[in-house]
């Protein structure tokens, strides 16, 4: 069995949700932010160095954006296990559908699906330690 904990790397625009995010969704020994970007180029770079098992990502970032952050990393074979979940306040189900459409795995509405977010890390941590 995997004992390591569920990788995650946050990006989004503002720091003061970042770290909510972080807050919200470690777990000691589950679940460990292994990092935060707020740029398309910082993600993209932090991404492709650490090689978290996910990304939860903002589609509004300080320069570029998330929907290029999801190109990026579908594009890149090394990430090809990388999981995509989009947490934004932004909820039109177009936008939606194009972001799972360019590979996201998941598309949370940061308000009120928060909770359904971290629900779904947890799955991947406890399916990440029983593996192997």
């Amino acid at each position: 069995m995997d004992r390591s904990p569920l990788k995650v790397f946050i990006a989004d625009d503002s720091q003061p949700v970042a770290d909510m995010l972080t807050e919200l969704l470690s777990a000691p020994g589950r679940i460990e932010v292994v990092g935060t970007g707020a740029t398309e180029d910082a993600a993209i770079a932090s991404i492709r160095q650490m090689k978290p098992d996910v990304v939860v990502l903002d589609l509004q970032l300080k320069t570029g954006s998330g929907t290029n952050v999801i190109r990026a990393v579908r594009a890149s074979r090394d990430l090809a296990g990388t999981k995509l979940m989009v947490a934004s306040n932004h909820t039109a189900p177009q936008l939606k559908a194009g972001c799972l459409e360019l590979g996201a795995d998941g598309y949370y509405d940061k308000i009120k699906e928060l909770g359904a977010l971290a629900a779904c890390l947890g799955e991947l941590a406890d399916a990440k330690q029983k593996k192997r």
